[in-house]
């Protein structure tokens, strides 16, 4: 099975089980990553939800589907730029879908750029935002104006604790793979620490519980233990160090971050939603792995730091 033929499945499905989910992404044929994120040691139905949650697909563990999945809407994500306005394609899709979107958008820029982990990337562009609104009208497709800007701007910034549930870390068991979220002059990294290391009274800062192969982080700080999603907490911690790690090329367009820093979720997807394509891996001067994100306009990169408590380095 493809990507492709993944989501094509799950749109006919709309929504279902996380064991259906499992089941349908284990006779996917994707290589593994080593790109340093928390996801390099994921196994590959957890590697395929975060892209397909990413690229704004699939919804998991939502409202009304919790501990399963469901299909966005067929949707037209709409950002601008200096050449007029493009639309990306998010959410169920069908080729009956694709190919009256096509037809549809005849004397309009259709595009479909395949990508080698993720379902093939659509795109419609047009000179002003208008076309592209009568297209989403036509076929009945939900339509987001300005979708990154308005994903953004309903992110809270990372050091606000909202919704995050106040819990100590675990103190026994054997089989747990325990990691601290570490800082040093040059290098970021996750060092392993024992259970009773960071279970410790005194013990501050982010951690790693990992239980067959399903990862648990804890925030510590003073008195308080909160859970949270690991990338949250790792921009909490760069932020009380006061560490610049984003870097923004104005006339390329391009935001870029170490890979062991990727964004959180709602924070990459509308990142990603400037361009329709996923994050691109590469290695930096020094040979750490980056991640880039293309087309990304400076009041973007700019809503995005903000909420990461960034500063452009």
């Amino acid at each position: 099975m493809t990507p492709n033929e993944l989501l094509l499945w799950l749109s006919a499905r709309r929504e279902g089980s996380w064991q259906q989910f499992r089941g349908a992404v284990q006779s996917l044929d994707l290589a593994s990553n080593n790109d340093e994120t928390d996801e390099a040691s994921l196994p590959l139905h957890q590697r395929v939800r975060f892209s397909l949650e990413r690229l704004a697909h699939v919804e998991f563990d939502a409202a009304e589907c919790e501990n399963g999945w469901r299909v966005v809407p067929p949707s037209l994500a709409l950002f601008k730029h200096e050449r007029g306005a493009t639309a990306v394609l998010c959410g169920a899709r069908t080729p009956n879908l694709i190919n009256r979107l096509e037809a549809a958008a005849a004397g309009l820029s259709f595009e479909r750029i395949p990508q080698p982990e993720c379902p093939d990337v659509i795109k419609i562009h047009a000179l002003s935002p208008e076309p592209l609104r009568a297209l989403a009208d036509k076929e009945k497709l939900h339509y987001a104006p300005d979708a990154s800007s308005a994903l953004l701007s309903h992110i809270p910034p990372i050091d606000a604790f909202r919704g995050w549930r106040c819990e100590p870390p675990p103190t026994s068991g054997k089989d747990w793979n325990v990691r601290q979220f570490v800082i040093q002059k040059k290098v970021i990294k996750w060092r392993p620490v024992t259970l009773r290391e960071a279970s410790a009274p005194h013990a501050q800062g982010l951690f790693c519980f990992t239980l067959y192969q399903r990862p648990k982080y804890f925030l510590r700080e003073g008195r308080m233990s909160i859970t949270l999603p690991g990338a949250i907490g790792k921009y909490r911690i760069l932020s009380g160090h006061r560490r610049r790690v984003l870097k923004y090329d104005r006339r390329e367009r391009r935001l870029t971050v170490p890979a062991i820093l990727r964004p959180p979720l709602l924070t990459e997807r509308a990142l990603i939603l400037c361009s329709g394509f996923p994050a691109v891996l590469h290695q930096a001067a020094d040979l750490r792995p980056m991640l880039t994100y293309r087309d990304v306009p400076e009041e973007i990169a700019g809503m995005a730091a903000e909420v990461l408590r960034q500063d452009f380095a």
